[in-house]
């Protein structure tokens, strides 16, 4: 897409002029012109990073494939939120998948109209389609079964797509799913979990008090062991509030929306965050075990080898370890916003300690008195697992 510089700092700093240039950028604008346009913020207590809102709009001399409302994402205004946006290439990320993969990357993503990032400035601005027929889950509230269900179906069949993937190397951008997840707890963590515990230290359990100052170190440890395993395309925010679900019988039953996180790293990443964090803990337990069958029967049928279902069990164990041990005190810093955010945090919270007390990942976490008596894998990847696309 042709480059729109300035980009627009706030959604409040729109102007139809360039509303109108976006849209024929992408091609559905192809004449006429938006003359004004009303907007609403959307999304609040639901993402951290950006500022959504959908926009109205009224043309002058425009055809019927004009659409009627659109979507604008911009980087989020309040300064701490858009400083881990820069910081982590989370806005560039989300703006070079709209531009390379949006449209054909296994998994259905909203299409773009526009989407640029202006690395000088670290602005990012995409304008997509407005979702219809069908509702965004809604992770406070927890997934259904036939949701989950849905979205397991969807990210196993992804991940065995890009199932160690030649592919890869035409994206340059795409780069490790682990150490996004490693960078904010190296540099964040020592300085993070005072103001988590402050926070939200009442959802910690009392005999886990003591550790959490050791989580970050210890978390580090784990990781290691998770860049072991077969690597395929994730997409980093798995959850209900970024999936939107269409109606019976629609060409689209599924669509992932909020790709500022996709990466290379083993699929559990994203199977693990859904079933934990989007799922109350009693619906959890009863479902874990069928979901996970579902998960390994998408990749199986989708062509991976070498990768057996006791060993994605273990892998699912480890995730917590490798993962919320130390991310899930960087989610008690992230900012509120309204109710619904604190809401939020607090669910996911409560939900991922919960999983990692039922599975018992503390053992996972590597500690100063010796290894973790799990390991996720104990080779390097072998290339004979590789499947094309």
């Amino acid at each position: 897409m042709t480059e729109l510089t300035p980009l627009p700092p706030s959604i409040e700093s729109l102007t139809p002029e360039w509303l109108t240039a976006a849209l024929r950028n992408g091609g559905a604008l192809p004449e006429g012109s938006v003359t004004s346009f009303g907007h609403e913020i959307i999304g609040e207590g639901i993402g951290f990073i950006g500022t959504v809102a959908r926009l109205k709009l009224q043309y002058s001399g425009a055809g019927p494939e004009a659409p009627a409302t659109a979507i604008a994402k911009l980087p989020s205004e309040d300064p701490g939120s858009r400083m881990v946006g820069v910081a982590f290439g989370l806005y560039e990320r989300e703006v070079r998948f709209y531009s390379d993969l949006a449209g054909d990357c296994g998994l259905p993503a909203p299409k773009p109209y526009f989407s640029h990032y202006d690395a000088g400035a670290g602005q990012a601005a995409i304008i997509l389609e407005d979702l219809t027929g069908g509702a965004f889950g809604d992770q406070v509230a927890g997934a259904s079964l036939a949701e989950a269900e849905l979205a397991i179906d969807a990210i196993g069949a992804f991940h065995a797509r890009w199932w160690e993937s030649p592919e890869f190397a035409r994206y340059p951008w795409i780069t490790s799913g682990i150490e996004t997840i490693r960078q904010p707890i190296q540099l964040m963590y020592a300085a993070a979990w005072p103001v988590a515990m402050e926070r939200f230290g009442y959802v910690f359990p009392e005999e886990l008090r003591p550790l959490i100052p050791d989580f970050g170190r210890r978390t580090m440890a784990a990781l290691d062991q998770m860049t072991l395993g077969p690597e395929t395309l994730v997409h980093g925010d798995y959850r209900p509030d970024n999936l939107f679900f269409g109606a019976p019988g629609g060409a689209r039953p599924l669509v992932a929306c909020d790709w500022q996180s996709p990466g290379k790293a083993t699929g559990v990443v994203d199977a693990a965050y859904f079933i934990t964090g989007s799922m109350e803990p009693a619906d959890r337990r009863k479902h874990e075990d069928d979901l996970l069958r579902r998960y390994h029967n998408q990749l199986l049928e989708g062509g991976v080898k070498d990768y057996s279902f006791d060993q994605l069990k273990t892998d699912f164990r480890g995730y917590f370890a490798g993962v919320i041990a130390g991310g899930v005190v960087l989610l008690g810093t992230l900012p509120e916003g309204n109710d619904r955010g604190r809401r939020l945090i607090e669910s996911s919270m409560n939900r991922f300690i919960s999983a990692m007390q039922d599975h018992d990942s503390w053992p996972c976490c590597p500690s100063s008195h010796g290894p973790p008596i799990l390991r996720f894998h104990t080779a390097p990847r072998p290339a004979s697992a590789i499947v094309a696309i």
